[in-house]
């Protein structure tokens, strides 16, 4: 199974689904942290940083910037590129779980979870940074799969956050 995909790559599935940049962005932090409860690795080698509004991958982000709030319509860039089925399978399972959720969903869920905490620790809630979000299996122990080893589904307001201690 191939996993040096980059960030970008990964954020060509999302973009065929019609998604703006910001919900983009937390996706592929869920697409990375799920991948490593999985398989023990990660999906891409990119950074993500614990940015004001939640996870962002600085590349994809100058991508897409200009996009604002709007839809990122598809282009040449956003190829199809040649995943594994593997890979398809657990990005669909990504989208199965968050796709529904709203970009300020999306923000409101990550700000609950161990990795983007501890990332934020010591700054202001409003404060820039440009910390990386560590993810491993110290900060990932509050995740785990449903019974047929695929990611719960967050299907209501009231579950957003259930997967954080804190």
């Amino acid at each position: 199974m191939k996993t040096n995909y980059r960030a970008l790559d990964v954020s060509s599935f999302f973009i065929k689904k019609g998604v703006s940049p910001l919900k983009m962005q937390k996706l592929l932090y869920y697409s990375q942290l799920w991948f490593f409860v999985k398989n023990d690795k990660m999906l891409f080698n990119d950074r993500i940083q614990a940015w004001i509004y939640g996870p962002v991958v600085y590349d994809v982000w100058a991508n897409f910037k200009f996009m604002k709030r709007s839809s990122i319509i598809p282009y040449n860039r956003a190829v199809n590129l040649d995943f594994d089925d593997l890979i398809l399978y657990h990005l669909d399972n990504v989208w199965q779980s968050y796709g529904h959720l709203s970009g300020s969903d999306l923000v409101d869920l990550t700000h609950n979870d161990l990795p983007w905490k501890n990332s934020r620790k010591g700054l202001l809630s409003d404060q820039p940074s440009d910390k990386d979000i560590i993810i491993n299996k110290d900060t990932t122990v509050d995740f785990t799969l449903d019974f047929y080893n695929r990611i719960p589904i967050v299907n209501t307001q009231n579950t957003l956050g259930h997967y954080s201690n804190f």
